[in-house]
């Protein structure tokens, strides 16, 4: 990252460094279309990175209610003669995807996406500020030239007035230039190395959500392999049938046809 932390300390002493150039020129197109793509590049970065911070926060909600359900489950039934294995081996399933493969999941996709991710965007600010303080330095610039052409105008004959006035000019000129040829610079350098992060932390959001759903499905076989066995493929059909009957059980209780 040491191309983030040049690029941070080159818009940062283009702020106070006053180096020779004597533009004069208050709009700068060049300039403004490098702010347009900065704050294109902004808009999106910021929307990146809370989705990305979204898809960490659903997949600790899923998990969190998985292992809900599957406690929820075991109370339901926990007056039943003879529980099902298969109620037993999904709350098995459910705390180890809970206690180890979300962990090893949140802790891989911190470090590898989002944190990446949250460095670069803790750029934008720096650029951020830069640009205001552009805009204050163009300010300052249009408020000498003001002074000089006033000085001019009252006294022209104190040359000393003048002298000064032109001085104040130059000085707000380099501060203003250095600063526009900066950020003309280094904003087309910040928005070309967004690669270096997106590549590597997509590849790496890629490999963790794989990791983890596979360690997921991996402990999510032992639960089907405890499943009654209906066979065949209609176990769909039989599935539906087998809850119907029971629904029709329900259904015929006496309270159920009672209107109260």
């Amino acid at each position: 990252m040491n191309l983030w932390e040049g690029t941070k300390r080159g818009v940062s002493r283009a702020g106070a460094a006053v180096r020779g150039g004597s533009g004069t020129q208050h709009s700068d197109p060049e300039f403004n279309e490098q702010e347009q793509r900065f704050r294109n590049l902004e808009r999106r970065a910021l929307r990146l990175m809370e989705e990305t911070k979204g898809y960490r926060t659903s997949i600790a909600e899923v998990t969190t209610a998985q292992t809900a359900l599957a406690e929820n489950l075991a109370s339901f039934v926990i007056d039943v003669q003879r529980p099902q294995d298969y109620q037993a081996a999904y709350r098995q399933a459910a705390t180890t995807i809970s206690q180890t493969s979300h962990p090893q999941f949140n802790e891989i996709y911190t470090r590898t996406v989002l944190q990446p991710m949250a460095q670069y965007c803790g750029y934008l600010p720096e650029f951020e500020k830069a640009i205001k303080k552009r805009k204050q330095l163009a300010e300052d610039l249009e408020k000498a030239r003001r002074q000089l052409s006033k000085e001019q105008s009252k006294s022209p004959e104190d040359t000393v007035a003048v002298e000064r006035a032109e001085q104040d000019l130059q000085y707000a000129e380099d501060a203003h230039n250095t600063l526009n040829r900066t950020l003309i610079a280094e904003i087309p350098k910040l928005i070309n190395s967004r690669v270096y992060v997106t590549d590597p932390s997509f590849e790496a959001f890629v490999k963790t959500q794989l990791q983890f759903f596979s360690d997921s499905l991996q402990n999510m076989a032992v639960v089907q392999q405890r499943l009654p066995s209906v066979g065949g493929p209609g176990d769909d059909s039989v599935l539906d049938e087998r809850i119907e009957n029971v629904m029709s059980q329900v259904r015929s209780l006496n309270i159920c046809t009672l209107n109260v």
